[in-house]
């Protein structure tokens, strides 16, 4: 499971540590942060009781992208997001996410369904999900499929266009 993000208290890695320590399948996910910020300490201390330890690293472009054609889910846990751009860049590789439906976060606009939202603060509502998603591939399969479609809508060629439409008008 993949999550990028500054290690901050509002992006909520702990949420997610918490959730995978809930998990049914805990002994069976790897965790990785792909981040930096002042919360290392705190999330290393939180991520010690997992039965995998969380990778926490600092990514390259390239070593993002790497790494997301890695993992099997993407989790915005986020409280407070005013871009998406790690979460678009996960789902553009067809990486599912489940993203927080957290009032103050811009990303949750990108669920293409209530698999990939979980109600915000809730890790136990976020194991759920994860667990739905181990338990289910066929759907997953199938969310990462209309995913990479729906990336389209934001592919750079595609917003030109639709910016020269605006201006046209």
């Amino acid at each position: 499971i993949l999550m990028v993000g500054r290690y901050s208290r509002e992006k909520r890695q702990d949420l997610l540590i918490n959730a995978i320590k809930n998990s049914q399948y805990e002994k069976n996910i790897q965790l990785i942060l792909c981040g930096k910020g002042p919360w290392r300490k705190t999330l290393e201390k939180l991520g010690r009781h997992l039965t995998n330890k969380p990778i926490m690293k600092f990514c390259s472009k390239d070593e993002l992208i790497d790494t997301i054609n890695y993992c099997d889910l993407y989790v915005h846990a986020s409280d407070a997001e005013i871009e998406a751009i790690s979460c678009m860049e996960a789902f553009t590789c067809g990486l599912v996410p489940i993203i927080s439906d957290s009032k103050i976060s811009a990303t949750n606009q990108f669920a293409l369904s209530d698999r990939n939202l979980f109600e915000c603060g809730n890790y136990l509502d976020l194991a759920h999900k994860i667990d739905y998603y181990i338990e289910h591939e066929e759907i997953k399969k199938a969310d990462s499929l209309a995913y990479i479609e729906y990336a389209k809508r934001y592919a750079i060629d595609n917003c030109v266009r639709q910016l020269e439409d605006v201006f046209q008008m």
